[in-house]
């Protein structure tokens, strides 16, 4: 038995890798929605919190990304650049990070 031929292999690992899932962080284990943007020349794996943030106030020093929703490609994870943002109507999302870890004090 022969499995899947290799260009189907392929367009399923790459819409897999697209689609936002969600998955605990791997240091912090907070809940995240994981994903990689669909640009064909520089991909970037994306880690985003899964609230949404307000447009009109971010959070500082965080990247913004817009989980688009479409009919025909699902949802996916886009870049909020100064040009989408002017006329974007999309779930806004700010990277994870992770929150501050207490310190453990010095054992004597």
């Amino acid at each position: 038995m022969r499995g899947l031929p290799a260009h189907l292999v392929a367009a399923r690992a790459e819409a897999s890798a697209q689609r936002p899932r969600h998955q605990p962080c791997p240091r912090c284990r907070a809940d995240t929605l994981v994903a990689r943007t669909a640009d064909r020349v520089a991909a970037v794996d994306v880690r985003a919190d899964p609230a949404p943030v307000d447009p009109n106030h971010p959070p500082a020093g965080r990247l913004l990304w817009c989980l688009v929703q479409h009919e025909h490609t699902g949802a996916r994870i886009r870049w909020r650049d100064q040009w989408h943002a002017k006329a974007c109507t999309h779930t806004v999302l700010a990277d994870h990070h992770c929150p501050p870890q207490p310190v453990q004090e010095t054992l004597l």
